[in-house]
């Protein structure tokens, strides 16, 4: 595969911002209007000093279905240097505490009514305590950021505070700027075929004003959009997906998102495009790679009941290949029921598009006990001005690691032998602690699959 990728001009002055020479913490101010969590307290100490980190809360707007927080609480800080995070619980006794993702070996430390932890790097984890996830707590432990642009005719900066946007078009060559402390509700499009737009900044962007499935968060399409820049922001209480863009060369970086309804799919971001180190908490696909040489790093995923963490394909209609899936964890997903997306890696192909080159390495995943992989040919309501189907191809899962067994099987099944399902591997993969050698749980269908491996080789 070719493992090239050519970040926008805009967004990679932004990753230019060097790291700051000494220590420091930047804590946010909280919204004037907005909602404080009830359950937690969050301070920072640097070098003797203690800062009030502001901590939000989002209510679950999808009780009809069974999912396993009722609120949402978060705080989001940057930092550079050491620092120490306390966390205070303002009802009930503490028990048991552990922060999630496990893959960073942070030890919490029991500190009267608080726990304590230490961070050297900025992180994106789940604080739980006593097994309970009816109200978790998340904390966005951000690097420090760049400078916010200049006011200029380009520029669109919102300052902390409250902020009520409806909906605003962009233009290409703008930068939206979202300071630590503002919250703004309402949602950016950018119309069709853009270019070079910049969305950043460590505030809140909540579509809490909009009605189910009436407007994606973020949402700039066209075949010829390229270059879109979005960075450091969090996104709440989305009514349909959060982040929808088409074009290439696309990136979103350190984004958060938590959203309770079908249907808010975390982010489409088109081919060439970059989505790393973010934030899924989402209750629809979370990453969907459905365009070519897409590169996904180091991100966290709490896949609520609805939907896959990884999504191959939704009826993709072109030649897809070289898609590059990375260090990441999944710290839980809430699958309890079928249907046609529920399992950590899935694939919907009714499509007429043919995948290929698709690799997932060294993922993690943790407290998901319903399925690992699901790749089927089938038609549904939502394809069906696609006539006949694709094929899939040269698929790799390499050092995979889950942590607990599966309830079901895993299934394999393409449409019939010329539009099927081929030449996949699975590589140093381990489930429950055993690794895999065989098939033994998968249900496959050898009239539409052929040369599926199993092997372990050297790390």
């Amino acid at each position: 595969m070719n493992r090239t990728f050519a970040l926008s001009a805009a967004f990679a002055s932004v990753l230019a911002w060097p790291p700051a020479a000494r220590p420091e913490t930047v804590v946010y101010p909280g919204p004037p209007g907005i909602e404080a969590s009830p359950h937690y307290a969050v301070e920072v100490l640097q070098d003797g000093t203690a800062r009030q980190s502001f901590v939000y809360i989002s209510h679950d707007q999808f009780p009809r279905v069974n999912l396993l927080s009722e609120t949402t609480s978060w705080t989001t800080f940057s930092f550079s240097g050491k620092i120490t995070v306390v966390v205070r619980k303002l009802n009930g006794g503490i028990g048991s505490c552990r922060v999630l993702p496990s893959r960073l070996r942070i030890e919490p430390r029991a500190n009267g009514s608080a726990v304590e932890f230490d961070l050297e790097r900025p992180a994106k984890v789940s604080v739980e305590f006593d097994g309970d996830n009816t109200h978790p707590l998340l904390i966005f432990a951000d690097a420090l950021e760049a400078p916010p642009p200049e006011p200029g005719p380009n520029a669109l900066i919102y300052p902390p505070g409250t902020h009520e946007i409806g909906r605003v078009m962009l233009e290409s060559g703008q930068t939206v700027y979202i300071a630590g402390g503002a919250y703004v509700k309402g949602c950016f499009e950018g119309g069709t075929d853009k270019q070079d737009i910049v969305i950043r900044g460590r505030g809140v962007l909540s579509g809490e004003n909009f009605e189910p499935e009436s407007h994606h968060m973020i949402q700039i399409m066209g075949n010829d959009t390229r270059g879109i820049a979005i960075e450091g922001i969090t996104i709440v209480n989305a009514p349909w997906t959060n982040i929808r863009l088409w074009g290439s060369h696309n990136s979103v970086r350190n984004v958060k998102m938590i959203g309770w309804r079908y249907k808010t799919d975390g982010v489409l971001a088109g081919d060439d495009s970059l989505i790393e180190d973010c934030f899924f908490k989402v209750n629809d696909d979370a990453i969907k790679l459905y365009h070519s040489r897409m590169r996904v790093r180091d991100c966290v995923i709490w896949q609520l009941m609805n939907g896959a963490p990884f999504q191959i394909s939704w009826n993709v209609p072109r030649r897809t290949q070289d898609v590059d899936v990375r260090h990441c964890d999944v710290i839980r997903t809430e699958h309890y029921n079928d249907w046609h997306n529920r399992a950590i890696f899935n694939c919907m192909h009714g499509g007429t598009g043919h995948l290929s080159d698709y690799l997932f390495e060294d993922i993690r995943i943790e407290n998901s006990h319903f399925r690992f992989l699901k790749l089927i040919f089938i038609k549904t309501k939502y394809n069906e001005e696609q006539i006949g189907f694709g094929e899939i191809s040269n698929i790799r899962f390499r050092n995979i690691e889950i942590l607990g067994e599966m309830e079901m099987k895993s299934v394999i099944q393409g449409h019939d032998a010329q539009h099927g399902i081929h030449d996949l591997t699975f590589e140093n993969v381990r489930i429950g602690g055993r690794w895999m050698t065989n098939l033994d749980d998968f249900e496959i269908d050898s009239n539409s699959t052929r040369n599926i491996r199993v092997i372990r080789s050297a790390d």
